[in-house]
């Protein structure tokens, strides 16, 4: 691990300790803004996925070693962002606040080497979703092998079964967000995709997606291992979180990935 000077290491703990501090309480505005959105016709959607290509990670070193894998560290942090923003994955109940509130936090984490972020649109209809499908693999595709993407889509497609499942108005918008972890080319990648999906309940069939241009969002991060090496202490005094409970700690982990035929269409 290379060496770096005590000032470097002072800022870099003062940078951790930002950045877990909670955000302050919303001013007077904020709060009335918040109070006139229309959460009752919001849902939430949450999948989390780990994969990776077989390249090997450094050594967790003795200090990391109760992490057990880098993926578990990878995974405390992540859940150290829900918690600090007070976003719960295992939630279907929508909290713009907190929604928000946790991307900010994912975005910023310091325990990574660069954040990247970008969009794509993709028209869809109750018959067809490939471009919603089309527009994933082309934001995850550089730090993700086709092979591996095929366990994203299962959890998209899990997903898209829970919002159908997941009762509110005749109307709603269904905010989707998939979380990724990737072992690809000796890096971890942590990854976040977000879109929201405007449905409608129709008489004896349930809710089906309306016909619509998304914005879907891609964002992630490379883990910095030496930073994480260094910061040990402060890793190992959060709440851990191993990789598999991250991965089935949300609400669409238990349902059956959707089969509609629109997937392919």
């Amino acid at each position: 691990m290379p060496e770096i000077s005590q000032s470097q290491y002072l800022r870099e703990a003062a940078e951790i300790a930002l950045w877990e501090t909670p955000p302050p309480e919303p001013s007077a505005a904020t709060k009335s803004l918040l109070s006139q959105f229309d959460s009752a016709s919001n849902d939430q959607g949450v999948g989390n996925n780990s994969v990776g290509d077989g390249s090997t990670l450094p050594d967790l070193g003795k200090d990391l070693s109760d992490f057990g894998s880098w993926e578990s560290v990878a995974a405390t942090i992540v859940h150290k962002a829900e918690s600090v923003s007070g976003f719960d994955p295992g939630a279907t109940t929508f909290d713009l606040k907190a929604w928000d509130v946790f991307l900010t936090k994912f975005a910023t984490n310091p325990l990574c080497l660069q954040y990247t972020f970008d969009f794509r649109k993709a028209d869809i209809s109750s018959l067809s979703l490939k471009s919603a499908i089309d527009a994933v693999d082309d934001l995850l595709k550089n730090f993700m092998s086709p092979e591996n993407y095929l366990g994203i889509v299962e959890s998209i497609k899990k997903v898209g079964q829970l919002a159908l499942s997941t009762e509110g108005q005749t109307e709603k918008n269904s905010n989707q967000q998939i979380g990724c972890l990737s072992v690809h080319a000796s890096k971890l990648y942590l990854g976040v995709i977000r879109t929201t999906v405007s449905m409608e309940h129709k008489k004896g069939k349930g809710y089906e997606q309306l016909t619509q241009s998304l914005q879907v969002y891609r964002g992630y991060g490379v883990l910095d291992f030496d930073k994480c090496k260094r910061s040990a202490d402060k890793l190992l005094d959060w709440d851990g979180k191993d990789v598999d409970d991250w991965a089935n700690g949300t609400a669409s982990a238990s349902q059956q990935p959707n089969q509609s035929p629109a997937w392919d269409n």
